[in-house]
């Protein structure tokens, strides 16, 4: 089978290339200029020119043509696609992974939404990705796909919610605008949206409160896979990553940089984790 994703999966080149995945970017534009997200600019590049930058990033979602050539050699072949993708309420690239596979009515494409951005997607993709390099059938791993978007746990906080605000994707989280004198927003990722959880007021309580996440989740599952992204903040999660793995049955899956589209709608200086556990 070929699982394929799209960018804001945030995996790394290392990531796609040691499990076949297949990957279709999504656009940016800042300042006049133009990239395809992770293939012409890397994430660390992509940082500097937005804090250096008055103008303010937008995205765009790949077009329903770019999933008809990542999809047509692998249904040439018979080769079963599991297309899994950033949540359609935060983006329109499913919708176009699903006008793609219209092109081919004969094909074994299954198209997910995962409910998810960034590293809660990219843990569904890997975890997938074991399933299938096991051996598991594609259905199974359809399903299994299916499965991890109701059960994945996606946590982050960001430095301002002005990006989110004026990019359209802050959901629930509107409630906390025009609060945040110098208050730490902790975030999470429920059913495709994004929704407040807390207000914190330091960057040591939000990394306390983190860890307090990843125990109280361990505390009912024997194994919790985890994957931690950050932006231009690695020192902070580094000494995160280590506090995390020290908790019991907690075993990292991947470590991530924030790509330029995620980074476009939360800003720079984002914080993520995600885990679910193993069942």
């Amino acid at each position: 089978m070929k699982i394929i994703t799209d960018s804001t999966a945030d995996l790394s080149a290392e990531s796609y290339e040691k499990h076949g995945i297949g990957v279709v970017p999504l656009t940016l534009r800042l300042g006049g200029r133009t990239w395809r997200d992770f293939f012409d600019i890397d994430p660390d590049a992509y940082y500097a020119l937005l804090r250096g930058s008055k103008d303010f990033p937008t995205t765009s979602q790949p077009s329903p043509e770019a999933f008809i050539d990542a999809f047509a050699p692998f249904v040439e072949k018979g080769e079963p696609i599991l297309s899994i993708h950033i949540s359609s309420k935060l983006s329109g690239t499913y919708q176009s992974a699903n006008l793609a596979r219209g092109r081919f009515p004969g094909a074994r494409i299954e198209v997910v939404d995962s409910l998810q951005a960034s590293l809660g997607l990219g843990i569904i993709i890997l975890l997938c990705a074991e399933k299938a390099s096991g051996g598991t059938p594609f259905e199974e791993v359809a399903d299994f796909a299916l499965d991890l978007t109701g059960r994945v746990r996606t946590y982050f906080s960001v430095d301002s919610l002005e990006y989110l605000h004026r990019g359209g994707r802050i959901g629930k989280a509107q409630a906390f605008l025009g609060t945040l004198m110098r208050i730490k927003p902790l975030l999470k990722v429920t059913e495709g949206e994004i929704q407040p959880i807390e207000k914190i007021r330091t960057s040591v309580k939000l990394l306390n409160r983190l860890v307090e996440l990843v125990e109280e989740a361990a505390a009912f599952d024997a194994r919790l896979r985890l994957s931690v992204a950050e932006s231009d903040n690695s020192d902070v999660m580094t000494g995160l990553v280590e506090r995390l793995l020290r908790v019991p049955g907690v075993s990292l899956v991947h470590r991530c940089k924030l790509g330029g589209v995620i980074t476009s709608h939360a800003g720079p200086g984002v914080l993520a984790i995600t885990f679910v556990g193993e069942r």
